[in-house]
C-alpha cells in the first residue's frame, strides 16, 4: 500500500511533469498563445484551490471528528466561492479564449479533486 504523503508527492510530479511538457510545447511554437494563457490561468486557479484544500484538510485530521468535518465542509464552500469568483473575474476582464479556458479549468480540477479525495481516503484508512 503506498502512503499518502508519498502518493500527494508522486501526484504533484506527474502534474509538474505534464505543465512543464505543456510549457515547452508553448516555447517551441507547438501551442499557440491563445491556447497557453487560458490553460495557465485555469492551472493556477485550480493549484490555489488544490493547496487550499490541501491545507484544510491537514489542519482537519489533527482534531476531532466533529471538527474535522466543519473544516472540510467549510473549506469547501469557501474554495467553491473563491474558484467561482476567480472564473468569474477571469472571463469577465481577461480576453482569453473561452473555450480553452473552460475545458481546461473543468480538466484541473477533477484531476486536483481525484487526487485531494485519493489523498484523504489514504490518510484516514
Amino acid at each position: 500500500m503506498i502512503s499518502s504523503e508519498k502518493f500527494l508527492k508522486s501526484s504533484l510530479i506527474f502534474f509538474l511533469i505534464f505543465f512543464l511538457s505543456f510549457c515547452v510545447l508553448f516555447v517551441l511554437k507547438i501551442v499557440p498563445s491563445e491556447i497557453f494563457i487560458p490553460v495557465l490561468i485555469s492551472c493556477l486557479i485550480s493549484s490555489l484551490n488544490f493547496f487550499l484544500g490541501l491545507i484544510s484538510i491537514k489542519i482537519g485530521l489533527k482534531k476531532p471528528f466533529e471538527f474535522f468535518f466543519k473544516t472540510i465542509f467549510g473549506g469547501m464552500i469557501i474554495r467553491l466561492f473563491l474558484t467561482c469568483l476567480l472564473v468569474f473575474i477571469s472571463l469577465k476582464f481577461l480576453d482569453i479564449n473561452w473555450n480553452s479556458f473552460i475545458f481546461s479549468i473543468f480538466f484541473f480540477y477533477i484531476l486536483f479533486l481525484i487526487i485531494e479525495v485519493y489523498y484523504l481516503n489514504l490518510h484516514k484508512t
